[in-house]
């Protein structure tokens, strides 16, 4: 027999649902232990729908985020089994047979790659200037690309291996994908000797080798980032940690040397931003050298702008662990200073953000994103036939201007709701201890508004994020663009509520 949680029970719906109900209690705990335990759907549903109403921000948002989170799960597993489809054209000499070579293989990846119409990335099937925002992953490969005309076997097999594994993951065919497997596990051998070498005290490196050395590091990263996607590779942190070691060893004045090196730093920053994000860990991508040097007489994408300000955000978030583990016995009047004065850096990286997005606005006429429920007379020059949603449900109400809008505004988002949940966290802590000071009323006033404006914003900067799902995920680009952030919303609605037993 089932005990209700509610304060204000609704037995109507329950009796509706066939639920035979012992009366309510206070604690907010029975759904979560015993929803599993319901042998009828829709017996589950009533129960978890009353929670939902009880304990969520904004209506509907956990079972929002439940939904959202099995079809990732199921696009995963799709990847996994190469089960993916495309409506790109799989060029034949891609395919592997006793006819086809390692050379044939290798330049047919090289120029289904390069830019051209109707191409592998959104961006290149995007009409307009002001849309062309190129993903990470495509911003490296595109880098990447020219350095096959310098015949260096290690970084043509590294080459090889992220291309294979993009274009089979992408056309769902196995024996691609196990051919890049093979070329990056040659690539990673030779990759050994040449790592020895950069460590050797005794081996001067030159600018050239070094060029070569952090082009190879990054087409590794990116195969090892690809892979994560499907796999949740655990390879993937400690070549991260390895390739930006290696970066920061060298400094960013040899970034200078070619475009192509500064682009395939842009690419690699942009990934590396969410990894420290995750390790909660101060980047040297933050200081001020490595902000400006590598984009000397380059004019920076919206993408790399936007990246920007999202270094901060791990020192931040390195900030308030350390101010967090220093209060958990108690407040000191310095305590409560460093406190409001994290908060206060907070305040100032949201501001930017706000910055950061009213500049995108400008970029074009149409508005970025509206709602699927509204009529609109946009013609289709932003239309992507190879990535179109699947709106799997009712709450997927979101149409963007093109998918690598898409891509950015969820990267954006995924920023900001990071900077929400510290600063609720830091609001709520500060709280505690300004309750105990009278003389201090005023500022509990000023917290406890804000507390409540950043719980608000964070549950629709959520909403947002998984509102962009069905734009992201109907194409591979876009669901390797997707995983980072939903790892970020993940972590929101698991600090709001325990994880609920799966619909």
């Amino acid at each position: 027999m089932a005990r209700c949680d509610l304060l204000e029970p609704q037995c109507g719906r329950c009796k509706k649902s066939g639920i035979r109900c012992s009366g309510p209690k206070q604690s907010a705990i029975f759904v979560h232990r015993h929803a599993d335990s319901f042998n009828a759907h829709t017996q589950r549903g009533a129960l978890i729908q009353a929670y939902q109403q009880r304990g969520a921000t904004m209506e509907h948002s956990r079972q929002f985020f439940d939904t959202t989170m099995l079809w990732i799960r199921y696009l995963r597993c799709l990847l996994a089994e190469r089960q993916w489809s495309s409506s790109l054209t799989l060029d034949e000499n891609v395919g592997l047979s006793y006819k086809t070579s390692y050379e044939l293989v290798y330049q047919t990846l090289l120029n289904d790659f390069r830019p051209k119409n109707r191409g592998i990335f959104s961006g290149d099937r995007i009409e307009g200037i002001g849309t062309k925002h190129y993903s990470n992953i495509a911003t490296c490969v595109r880098a990447l690309l020219p350095l096959s005309s310098l015949r260096i076997p290690t970084l043509d097999h590294s080459l090889l291996s992220l291309l294979s594994l993009y274009y089979g993951s992408l056309h769902g065919d196995a024996g691609l994908e196990e051919f890049a497997y093979s070329s990056y596990t040659i690539a990673l051998g030779q990759y050994s000797l040449l790592l020895n070498r950069f460590l050797s005290k005794d081996t001067e490196v030159s600018t050239p080798a070094y060029q070569v050395f952090v082009y190879i590091s990054i087409s590794m990263l990116m195969f090892e980032h690809l892979r994560a996607a499907a796999t949740q590779s655990a390879e993937y942190l400690p070549h991260m940690q390895g390739a930006l070691a290696a970066l920061q060893a060298c400094g960013p004045q040899p970034l200078l040397t070619s475009c192509g090196m500064q682009k395939a730093f842009c690419g690699l920053r942009g990934v590396a931003v969410f990894t420290a994000i995750e390790q909660r860990e101060q980047t040297f991508l933050a200081e001020p050298d490595w902000l400006n040097i590598p984009f000397e007489n380059v004019t920076k994408s919206t993408r790399d702008r936007l990246t920007d300000i999202g270094v901060h955000i791990p020192n931040l978030l390195q900030c308030f662990d350390l101010f967090s583990a220093n209060t958990t016995t108690g407040y000191t009047d310095r305590d409560f200073e460093t406190g409001m004065s994290l908060l206060t850096q907070i305040t100032d990286l949201e501001q930017k953000f706000e910055g950061w997005l009213s500049a995108l606005e400008t970029t074009t006429s149409e508005p970025l994103y509206w709602s699927r429920s509204l009529p609109t007379t946009l013609d289709r020059k932003h239309h992507d036939p190879e990535c179109v949603p699947k709106y799997s449900n009712k709450f997927h109400q979101l149409v963007f201007h093109s998918g690598p809008v898409a891509g950015l505004l969820v990267h954006y988002w995924s920023f900001r709701l990071q900077l929400g949940m510290t600063s609720i966290k830091l609001q709520q802590s500060l709280l505690s201890h300004v309750g105990q000071v009278p003389e201090l009323m005023l500022v509990q006033e000023k917290l406890s508004r804000g507390l409540r404006s950043q719980q608000e914003s964070a549950d629709s900067t959520a909403q947002l994020i998984l509102g962009a799902e069905p734009s992201l995920s109907s194409c591979f680009e876009g669901f390797v663009c997707l995983q980072p952030p939903l790892r970020i919303v993940t972590s929101y609605f698991e600090s709001l509520n325990p994880p609920l037993a799966v619909i």
